[in-house]
């Protein structure tokens, strides 16, 4: 039963994170980030999994200081550090650099125009694919290849096509 509870926390958050990338300015997204981040730190917490948790709790919080300010690139490059330490403090293997390593590409991402929020979340969600195999949060695996599909897509139609995406 725990791990139904799981795997269903993790379509949950990944749905607010798919949204996300079909609103049409950053704060937008940054809302449905905020709201997928908090669904993925207890996701992380059932399956045991704490650097993924802790990095999606700062994740949260830097989202969140995006959202209520324009000091973007300020709270990303403090950010850093903590982001770094979260890992290390709860990293006990290699994989477990990962999430930090998708919070990195992440955050610099929010910090910019929507073209590079796209971007990097195909980066993002790539690393993540890695990371939540380990963790064997199977539905989050498949959604991070989603994502990583969806964003293509939407770079294919807004970027090349220049096709707007209906929000």
């Amino acid at each position: 039963m725990k791990m139904i509870v799981i795997q269903f926390l993790s379509f949950l958050a990944w749905s607010f994170m798919f949204l996300s990338y079909y609103r049409k300015n950053t704060n937008k997204i940054l809302l449905f980030q905020i709201m997928g981040n908090i669904t993925f730190c207890v996701h992380y917490l059932l399956l045991g999994a704490y650097s993924g948790l802790c990095i999606c709790l700062l994740d949260a919080i830097c989202n969140f200081g995006y959202y209520k300010t324009d000091k973007d690139n300020f709270i990303y490059y403090v950010s850093i550090p903590f982001r770094i330490l979260g890992g290390v403090l709860t990293g006990k293997t290699l994989i477990d650099t990962l999430p930090v390593c998708a919070s990195l590409v992440e955050g610099y991402s929010l910090t910019k125009t929507k073209k590079i929020v796209v971007i990097g979340g195909i980066l993002t969600y790539s690393i993540w694919t890695i990371y939540d195999f380990n963790f064997m949060s199977y539905v989050g695996m498949i959604f991070d290849l989603i994502i990583v599909f969806s964003n293509i897509g939407i770079l294919l139609r807004e970027y090349i096509f220049n096709k707007n995406i209906v929000e």
